[in-house]
């Protein structure tokens, strides 16, 4: 599929301010790592969240690598785009902005950490608070870098190539057993 796609602009903090006082100042290569930050609830409400996500267009992605978490959900924020969140029974949520998996790009690198679009979806719900490096609370964000998610020129669907794939693999079977006898 080819056309002009949306490309995504997103912030994340690169200088912060933690709780207890500590200021931190990331580097790019940081930033752009999923578990540099993450978003927490309350344990005893992570499938209270899992439940209101779901209820306003969430799905449990197919396809999806676990990494552990209770719950792996995404939903299409904007053609291509779809937000995966992965929820851990800690009440800690690790989340990203890709590719839409039913395409080839998803596989390829077409990924950003998400966090304010995450929080506002998540705050509609749950009290939610941003961590750093999982047990750090934020106090206040000093700076932001800005980071444009580029969409792929053109999509290509997997789907097609799969059934292809399966239908050669199979002809040959096929095509080798008639030829043997």
């Amino acid at each position: 599929m080819r056309g002009s796609f949306s490309s995504l602009t997103l912030k994340l903090p690169s200088r912060f301010e933690l709780k207890d006082g500590e200021t931190v100042s990331l580097k790019s290569e940081d930033l752009v790592k999923e578990r540099t930050f993450c978003l927490r609830v309350s344990p005893k409400y992570v499938d209270d969240l899992a439940s209101s996500l779901l209820r306003v267009g969430f799905k449990k992605p197919s396809l999806s690598f676990r990494m552990g978490e209770k719950y792996s959900l995404s939903k299409v924020l904007i053609f291509p785009w779809e937000l995966h969140m992965r929820i851990y029974d800690n009440g800690c949520i690790f989340s990203h902005i890709e590719v839409q998996r039913k395409y080839i790009q998803h596989l390829l690198g077409y990924v950003l950490p998400s966090l304010e679009e995450s929080f506002s979806i998540i705050s509609k719900f749950q009290d939610v608070e941003i961590n750093y490096k999982l047990d750090k609370k934020l106090r206040k964000v000093l700076e932001y870098s800005v980071f444009k998610l580029n969409a792929p020129r053109f999509l290509l669907p997997w789907q097609p190539f799969f059934m292809l794939s399966a239908f050669l693999v199979g002809f040959n079977l096929t095509k080798r057993k008639i030829f043997k006898r």
